[in-house]
């Protein structure tokens, strides 16, 4: 009895085909790049590695390159999710195991290998890095940070195993036996009856421009009652600020790996004080200095390319204090004898330390993944009023 091929069999098939063709022809395009793949992934792995793992690596770079120089990229990266839409699939495979992306049920993507959070040796890092704040008068607050994860089982697709742990609470009880105040943004969450998902993007894992505003003036609130400051948590009110939205301009981290057609593309917002403002931002490494407002200093719209929502290169987050960078310095200088800070942060930090620094005469911020000097180091050399951690990673 002979099989019939149904209408989401063909459409795969096709779909096969395409990606077949493509990759010979950006091979028959770009040969000199997609082999020069398969020798520089071999020649960089690790020398210890073994015949087995070099070819893997070389194999790696090589799917890279064809990844890169692919001439149908953008078309078959939207095809792809649009294809994984009529067939109903939650979970869609990746090469790279760790940005498999799964849809929850609510509707928002997130990525599956998140299972785990163990903050063990974070906590004894943060242990010892309030030695050197106590040496020099500063004040400590860890900020535990939330993420899109698999938490909660509700929104879990039918049979997806329940992976996400985490031991927050037993870290939480030892920073505070050492007076390190913790701010527990997931805490919040459920102290104000706020959706998490709604801090979120839908098809990216970092939070909104509003959710900076609110973290930030969480922040602010932790601080005033573990060391009995003043900042102004009023400053956060959203009615401060002008809102200026870009409809369908902003494919996230998790929306870049399935397209626009599986589920959408974000709206992407730019939030700005409407009250007067007057900072200086220092970025060393791509040689930035201005002074002037915030939009002027802090936002920069050219990064916003709803007609490039695949760009590698630069994402609509990178309105934001243009990305990720080892160290921008902030001056307020509307706040003339404020407090100062230092803010260890990570990509999610890009929407929190804009608005963050409208309270202190000087913020800086230290993304620790790509700083190559001590934070210890930094604290006692430049003496800052707090340090604010809000990262899970140490040096």
């Amino acid at each position: 009895m002979k099989k019939k091929i149904n209408s989401k069999n063909l459409v795969a098939l096709f779909f096969v085909l395409f990606i077949v063709a493509g990759g010979a022809l950006t091979l028959a395009m770009s040969p000199k790049q997609i082999m020069g793949g398969l020798v520089r992934g071999y020649l960089n792995s690790p020398k210890e590695s073994n015949l087995f793992e070099k070819a893997n690596a070389s194999l790696r770079e090589f799917d890279n390159r064809i990844s890169e120089y692919f001439v149908f990229h953008d078309l078959s990266i939207h095809a792809y999710g649009g294809i994984q839409k009529a067939i109903n699939r939650t979970l869609i495979d990746d090469i790279d195991k760790s940005s498999q992306v799964l849809k929850l049920n609510n509707g928002y993507l997130t990525f599956k290998d998140n299972s785990n959070d163990d903050l063990t040796q974070l906590s004894s890092y943060l242990i010892d890095l309030k030695k050197a704040c106590d040496s020099t008068g500063s004040k400590l607050l860890y900020v535990n940070k939330v993420s899109k994860d698999t938490s909660d089982y509700n929104l879990l697709p039918q049979y997806y195993p329940y992976v996400y742990s985490s031991n927050l609470e037993d870290i939480k009880s030892i920073l505070k036996s050492k007076n390190i105040p913790v701010l527990d943004i997931g805490e919040e969450i459920i102290k104000n009856d706020i959706d998490k998902y709604s801090l979120f993007f839908k098809t990216d894992h970092h939070w909104t421009p509003q959710a900076g505003i609110w973290v930030s003036q969480n922040i602010c609130k932790e601080i005033n009652k573990s060391y009995g400051w003043n900042l102004d948590t009023n400053t956060y009110n959203i009615d401060n600020y002008d809102v200026k939205t870009y409809p369908n301009s902003f494919l996230g981290s998790q929306g870049k790996r399935v397209g626009a057609l599986y589920d959408g593309i974000d709206d992407f917002y730019v939030v700005c004080p409407s009250f007067n403002t007057n900072l200086t931002v220092e970025i060393n490494d791509i040689g930035f200095n201005e002074t002037g407002s915030f939009k002027e200093t802090i936002i920069h719209e050219e990064s916003i390319t709803s007609n490039n929502l695949l760009n590698k290169d630069d994402t609509a987050y990178d309105a934001y204090m243009q990305g990720n960078h080892a160290l921008v310095k902030i001056k307020n200088h509307n706040i003339k004898s404020g407090k100062r800070a230092v803010l260890v942060l990570d990509s999610y930090g890009c929407v929190v330390a804009p608005y963050l620094s409208l309270q202190f005469s000087e913020l800086d911020c230290i993304d620790i993944r790509s700083f190559k000097d001590s934070v210890k180091d930094y604290i006692v050399e430049s003496k800052p009023d707090i340090l604010i951690y809000s990262i899970e990673n140490h040096q």
